[in-house]
């Protein structure tokens, strides 16, 4: 059960619609799966409220959203430093999935997000480092080609697994993006067209780090950026993103690797050709690798971060810089 005011708000769960609450500000969702699911509530005039609800089958939660007029909402800046340079992904509609590639991207649909800033760069090994340092954690393992790698401060970070990326995110004040937020990123702009590849549609010229022997410098080819510019998200390494590897809505491919045991990785990586590197193109991989696959696929995996755009410190640290 859903308690908000005021009624008459759209309620999306997992950026899907729910449906509209009613005069007295209440919904009662049903169906829903157990585990994580984002909930959304929206309003014209009002600043969207977002939370995360967990549950098993069976249970019942509710929800208390009490939205605020945007009145006094400032325009968000386009790109800001949050640790790190973050570009703003303004609130909005765009076509997720693609129905003319992969059962898994299919059915193209629309999906509806608020704003958010996506870190412009990959995880760089010197952000990363200061996190492991901070925080007494490891640091990577160098992957078998270059016995120095983590010491090049400028390369995006490898050889993390799911767990990791999520406590780097956490520690910097931010989070994993969803899977939407990034194949959004990566795909729409200003045009309100998708993108095959974050650079446009032909791959004659591939301004990207793919069919390499290894990644290179994050930000080192600015020609492949997205409409938004944000760089480096097709090829270089894969990105970890908050997604279990699971079928799109009215997806009705028999794949057994769907469920709550593999995540979804995207953008493709140094070592990939130019279709794995599609906008649209989803890639899965175990949250946590054994002693094996660390020797053949986590060098390939990296990631980059992102943060609600109505996040509390995320708002005080823009009020302070006015």
């Amino acid at each position: 059960m859903y308690k908000r005011q005021p009624p008459a708000s759209d309620v999306f769960v997992d950026n899907i619609s729910r449906g509209v609450t009613s005069s007295d500000g209440a919904i009662r969702v049903t169906g829903l799966k157990a585990g994580k699911r984002v909930v959304r509530v929206s309003h014209d005039g009002y600043i969207d409220f977002n939370t995360t609800v967990t549950g098993q089958d069976g249970d019942v939660r509710t929800v208390v959203a009490q939205l605020v007029t945007s009145n006094a909402q400032p325009s968000l800046p386009k790109e800001i430093d949050y640790n790190g340079s973050m570009v703003l992904i303004g609130a909005g509609e765009f076509i997720m999935g693609d129905d003319n590639h992969n059962p898994d991207e299919k059915p193209a649909h629309k999906v509806t997000l608020p704003d958010f800033y996506i870190d412009k760069f990959e995880v760089t090994n010197e952000q990363y480092k200061k996190f492991c340092d901070a925080t007494k954690r490891s640091y990577p393992t160098n992957p078998w080609w270059d016995n120095g790698y983590f010491k090049k401060l400028s390369m995006p970070v490898v050889g993390v697994n799911f767990a990791d990326a999520s406590a780097y995110a956490a520690w910097a004040g931010k989070r994993l993006p969803t899977e939407e937020e990034w194949e959004k990123a990566a795909s729409w702009g200003p045009s309100d067209k998708k993108r095959v590849w974050p650079w446009g549609d032909s791959a004659d010229t591939v301004p990207a780090t793919l069919n390499a022997d290894q990644p290179t410098a994050v930000g080192s080819k600015p020609n492949g950026a997205s409409a938004y510019g944000v760089q480096d998200m097709a090829g270089n390494v894969l990105e970890w993103v908050d997604a279990f590897y699971q079928p799109y809505p009215n997806n009705t491919a028999a794949d057994p690797n769907f469920g709550t045991t593999k995540r979804v990785v995207r953008g493709g990586s140094f070592h990939s050709e130019v279709e794995a590197a599609r906008t649209s193109r989803r890639i899965y991989a175990p949250a946590e690798f054994t002693a094996e696959e660390k020797k053949e696929r986590s060098w390939l995996i990296g990631f980059r971060c992102a943060v609600s755009a109505n996040e509390p410190k995320l708002q005080e640290r823009l009020r302070s810089q006015k």
